[in-house]
């Protein structure tokens, strides 16, 4: 590696984020189109900036950075967004929603996330942490992941954490000597040698040697990562990877092919634009292009000196001057007064896995759960602290004693009991951490998500034909109720789908509603089997519910808490039928299956009363796929989810 001088430093960040500005202007208005297209290129197309959430949260991030330097936390990035950006898309849902329950990195960016956690959203941050860290990959994947795991888990932050170091190694590199391999490689560097991000980025190394068309390389992507979410990390980023292998650091052509690819066309062209941007420097696009200062535009709340692309640019430079002291001899002083956090401790939590490995941080009415307290002692010399906990489920007397050596960190582990008998259970359950090291005495809060309890009723089918007792009793045997079947088809195909599977029927619901709100009682003659149900995150599976494995009826009932008169959007997901009655009437109903994602349908202005809603789902299995999930949000498009909500328990309806 090359050595930096302060100029070429400037020059290189400039240049990477007028590369991501105006190549991003040129893929947003097309995001979204996951099909192949062959646009040309017009001078109009990059005229006019248009605000992006790529470079959004990093000029957040830069706040951050300048008030708490190096050693800036998750949760201070976290509670950045949370107070700075109004909008919520996907995962940015996610994690506000995780954050006002007090759940914090890294489980906030994987609980109740299984859609989004292998988003765009992370990887699209790198430039900033590349910046800041020049020359230094580690440092720069560092920083990446405390940013990567608030919204997203696993391969999206490996992604992240690739790009800040192959960008963080890119200062060293010119247009005349670089080459893009070995940035690669060193972006793998800092990635697992076991993940399935790295075997996309091998992959697309290779198919890029062995085919000289983008969209060739393409065809073999999408065969092998392709997802039906525009946004799904992998088919991005296997676009961007090649459109900077095949396009020889030409700024323009890189960003056609990337947009003429498709899919999430304002995040491919952005990144690939940054890289290319950073590599050559501001110099160097502007000689070629034109492109003199240009301005961006924030969606985000930020108090920067002016909306400058070169002021934004000079004052990374300027603190990565501070972040790296010694390594430009020629740099301009910024004295910065970082805030220190007062604490000798620095505390965190691990909650109990899920069985997908992920953190889960639910509590359930009638569960047991272990939260470990994590206390860090970040001074030079042994301390004893002494604490306690208090919040729901937890014992009146939990307190103790540790003594932990310097830079060392020791556990105490949290033991919540939810009893059975509890009345309801509310969304945001928040605990604190109240402990005292010599005269200092510091609080640290952290939340459980109360876990949704339904009432479960099902399942419920029948065959076809419909074989009750009366009909059975009108005939010789049941082979002659197969004259006039409701399944169409061959008499063979006839009896096997009759001893083979079952069928059901949604145009009419088996029982009435007010039925379901009876208590819960095991002793009780029933027609179904009833039955706690316990929603832990906002997805869930009819596998979850109950063992049938065939076409069939589940029936969830919930009585939901409102605090007040109001109307909310109702976010429904669905890969097979799904109905959703609230106070008895019916607000959505679909009798199709979908590609499941978080947000399949959308009702607006849906009431619900001040204090208790019944809540009715009606999900249908038609096969093995049977996923679903229901929120409450304050809009329908990038608004924050609504969770201030309390469920009552089922067994006391």
């Amino acid at each position: 590696m090359k050595t930096l001088s302060y100029r070429e430093y400037l020059d290189k960040i400039y240049g990477c984020f007028l590369g991501k500005t105006v190549i991003g202007t040129l893929g947003a208005p097309f995001e979204g189109i996951k099909m192949p297209l062959e646009l040309p290129f017009k001078p109009e197309m990059i005229n006019t900036m248009l605000p992006n959430d790529d470079l959004d949260l990093q000029v957040l991030w830069l706040d951050v950075a300048e008030i708490y330097g190096p050693g800036f936390t998750s949760d201070q990035l976290l509670e950045r967004f949370v107070t700075h950006c109004t909008y919520s898309p996907g995962e940015y849902a996610v994690m506000r929603k995780n954050f006002m329950r007090g759940i914090h990195a890294p489980a906030s960016g994987s609980f109740c996330n299984d859609f989004y956690t292998q988003g765009m959203g992370c990887p699209i941050r790198s430039e900033i942490w590349g910046c800041l860290a020049p020359l230094d990959p580690e440092k720069a994947a560092d920083f990446a992941e405390r940013d990567g795991v608030l919204d997203h888990w696993g391969e999206s932050v490996y992604a992240e954490r690739f790009f800040a170091a192959l960008e963080a190694a890119a200062f060293g590199v010119d247009e005349d000597t670089c080459d893009m391999n070995e940035l690669i490689r060193i972006g793998l560097s800092v990635v697992p040698e076991e993940c399935r991000f790295r075997e996309l980025v091998e992959d697309v190394v290779g198919w890029c040697g062995e085919y000289a068309e983008v969209k060739r390389v393409l065809r073999k992507i999408l065969f092998k990562y392709g997802h039906p979410d525009c946004t799904n990390m992998f088919q991005n980023v296997g676009i961007t990877l090649t459109c900077l292998l095949k396009d020889d650091l030409d700024e323009i052509r890189t960003g056609m092919d990337a947009l003429n690819c498709g899919f999430d066309t304002d995040c491919t062209c952005a990144t690939a634009g940054a890289v290319i941007g950073l590599i050559r420097g501001a110099a160097s696009l502007e000689k070629e292009y034109g492109w003199g200062d240009i301005k961006f535009v924030l969606g985000v709340q930020s108090a920067r000196r002016s909306d400058s692309v070169y002021d934004f640019a000079e004052d990374v430079a300027l603190l990565g001057t501070a972040f790296n002291p010694g390594l430009f001899d020629d740099a301009p002083v910024k004295t910065y007064c970082f805030v220190k956090d007062p604490s000798p401790l620095r505390l965190s939590v691990i909650y109990q896995n899920g069985e997908d490995e992920r953190p889960d941080a639910s509590i359930a009415i009638g569960d047991c759960r272990s939260v470990a307290v994590i206390m860090e002692n970040v001074t030079s010399a042994d301390v004893t602290v002494r604490f306690s906990v208090t919040g729901l489920g937890v014992p009146a007397d939990e307190s103790g004693e540790l003594t932990i050596a310097a830079g060392e960190n020791d556990a105490h582990i949290v033991m919540i009991t939810i009893p059975d008998d509890l009345p309801e259970i509310a969304e945001i359950n928040k605990y604190t951490v109240t402990y005292t090291v010599g005269d200092y005495t510091g609080t640290y809060t952290f939340g459980l998500a109360g876990a949704t309890p339904w009432k479960a009723v099902g399942p419920i089918w029948h065959t076809d034909p419909v074989c009750t007792t009366e009909k059975l009793q009108a005939v010789p045997n049941y082979w002659h109720l197969m004259g006039v079947p409701g399944y169409k088809g061959d008499p063979t195909d006839i009896v096997r789908r009759f001893h083979l599977n079952m069928a059901v029927d949604t145009s009419t619901p088996f029982m009435g509603l007010d039925e379901l709100f009876t208590p819960l009682d095991p002793a009780a003659d029933t027609k179904y089997e009833e039955t706690l149900f316990n929603q832990r995150q906002d997805s869930f599976r009819m596998d979850d519910i109950c063992g049938f494995g065939g076409p069939s009826v589940v029936y969830l009932a919930r009585e939901l808490i409102s605090p007040a008169d109001e109307e909310v959007c109702v976010q429904l997901g669905h890969s097979a039928p799904v109905a959703l009655w609230i106070n008895g009437s019916l607000i959505c109903e679909r009798t199709e299956c979908d590609c499941w994602d978080a947000e399949n349908i959308h009702v607006q202005h849906v009431r619900l009363n001040k204090g208790v809603n019944r809540i009715v789902l009606r999900l249908v299995r038609v096969n093995a796929d049977a996923k679903f999930n229901l929120i409450f949000s304050e809009g329908a498009t990038c608004a924050t989810h609504v969770i201030h909500y309390a469920s009552k328990n089922p067994a006391l309806f």
